[in-house]
């Protein structure tokens, strides 16, 4: 069915980056459109010399409400477009619901006009990420491995660029982050591979539970036509669609090629809708394994690599990524690869060449053979137990965290047992920096980062790393995580004297 936004009328919700790109595609397309914001002051980011954003200007002095609405605001209007931002249940969504506006938001606008193209303008292949962490980094990792293949991808979403834009890109593919408050205001959005990297305690402040956030993750699921796995991984495999589907397919083809075949159809189309990976050995999927023919040899992270179907693609060794985690990422983004048809083989060729995004486990300075690493975006405590996980066996002497923020709800004392094992001391600041003293015997409160670095440094010896991994919010103190890691750089800067002519000179080999 043909979807055309002329035939409604929209409200738009929330003036921010995600609001603002929606009144101007539909001002663009001459839909019928206002908008209302929950704040009185808002920034409007405009070119001037651009004719739409002459349109945005007198849209604003118009269209825009940002004081309490009435039934009457929603006369004639069918349609709310929800910015994430903004909960399901404020009362302005509770209004127009009472008043049968349907509310979706601009990932389902996407995806009902990209089912609405002709053999002139082709829909787009779209393919899916979300996960309490790592998000991101496999989305740019996935678009980077596309386009060096010579697939013509856009990355978009919760990653920064408006889906919307996107639509109207000339990219052949779009690879999304979906965040979990974008993917419950979306439900016909369909994906050639989805994928659920993890699940750890997140924004349960807005979802009220675990189980609710799970639900809004899981809807991923609901239309994708493959499913990329990490197998060790809790509440991570779509709930039993995709295997349904293969069997029912499976099945009928049993009937035309006899019961013989019927088991082997199964194992094969199951492949095709779910792919696997994961740490340990498998001779299906992507998995780690062993070369040198030798049990002693497995702890050589020379001897590892990463491996498809039993077939080596690349070692450890050779991967510029820190962490074990990031070996995970890495998998992921091969798994999405190869259902979008670029083999293993050929887009690992291209893994050398990508840039991490900033405050992901990026070593800062190294002064006297101690690491800083800034992992700032650790905004939850999957995220830093991941960090964890992932740099520990790296490590020759201690691990010293900087860690602290608002929780979010989040029960912080979840993170003891990996405190326990693998870190030496924490320095905690922020709102909710008292729930790691409770949590962790060898916890030190301070003030301000500054404070934390300068007590981590004199703790630090040869051989230890001092990590900034948060497992919190960073809005009780700075602007977002981008400026709470900026902070930690330039206090680790300022207190090593590393200011010289070059800084990334100084990143790279101080």
């Amino acid at each position: 069915m043909s979807y055309n936004v002329r035939e409604h009328s929209y409200v738009v919700g929330g003036l921010g980056v995600t609001g603002q790109a929606c009144v101007r595609f539909l001002l663009q397309k001459q839909a019928t459109v206002k908008a209302f914001d929950t704040r009185a002051n808002f920034t409007l980011v405009t070119d001037p010399d651009s004719d739409i954003d002459t349109d945005m200007h007198a849209f604003m002095a118009e269209k825009v409400t940002c004081t309490a609405l009435s039934e009457d605001y929603f006369d004639g209007v069918d349609t709310l477009v929800l910015s994430p931002g903004l909960a399901l249940n404020i009362e302005q969504v509770v209004l127009a619901q009472k008043c049968g506006v349907e509310v979706i938001g601009d990932v389902e606008l996407f995806a009902r006009l990209n089912a609405s193209t002709s053999d002139a303008t082709p829909a787009k292949r779209v393919v899916g990420i979300t996960g309490s962490n790592g998000k991101t980094t496999v989305t740019l990792l996935v678009n980077h491995l596309l386009k060096s293949c010579g697939v013509k991808s856009i990355e978009a979403g919760n990653v920064g660029r408006p889906v919307l834009e996107a639509l109207q890109s000339d990219a052949d593919v779009v690879v999304m982050e979906l965040s979990s408050f974008q993917l419950e205001t979306t439900s016909s959005l369909v994906l050639e591979a989805a994928t659920v990297l993890n699940i750890s305690d997140d924004h349960l402040d807005r979802h009220g539970t675990l189980e609710a956030y799970i639900d809004a993750k899981h809807r991923i699921f609901d239309n994708a036509k493959s499913a990329v796995v990490w197998r060790d991984g809790e509440f991570v495999a779509p709930y039993e669609q995709l295997i349904t589907d293969a069997k029912g397919i499976a099945a009928s083809n049993a009937v035309s090629d006899g019961e013989s075949n019927a088991a082997s159809n199964e194992e094969s189309l199951a492949s095709k809708n779910i792919v696997e990976y994961g740490l340990g050995e498998s001779t299906t999927g992507f998995a780690i394994a062993s070369f040198d023919g030798d049990d002693s040899a497995r702890d050589d992270e020379q001897s590892l690599y990463i491996t498809f179907k039993d077939e080596k693609l690349i070692a450890l060794s050779d991967i510029h990524l820190a962490g074990m985690h990031n070996v995970l990422n890495i998998m992921a983004a091969l798994g999405i690869c190869l259902q979008l048809g670029v083999s293993p083989a050929l887009a690992v060729k291209h893994l050398r060449s990508f840039k991490a995004a900033p405050h992901r486990c990026v070593e800062i300075a190294r002064v006297n053979d101690i690491r800083y690493i800034d992992d700032s975006k650790a905004t939850n405590i999957g995220a830093t137990v991941a960090a964890l996980e992932g740099l520990a066996p790296t490590i020759q002497g201690k691990l010293i965290l900087i860690a602290g923020g608002d929780a979010k709800g989040a029960d912080i004392a979840s993170l003891s047992p990996y405190l326990t094992k693998y870190v030496s001391h924490v320095f905690a600041l922020g709102k909710d920096a008292h729930l790691f003293e409770k949590s962790f015997a060898h916890t030190t409160r301070v003030a301000t980062m500054k404070d934390a670095v300068k007590a981590a440094t004199r703790l630090a010896v040869p051989g230890d790393v001092v990590l900034l991994s948060p497992a919190c919010a960073s809005l009780d103190m700075f602007k977002n995580y981008m400026h709470r890691g900026d902070v930690f750089k330039q206090d680790v800067h300022d207190l090593l004297n590393l200011h010289s002519k070059n800084d990334d000179a100084v990143e790279a080999t101080s």
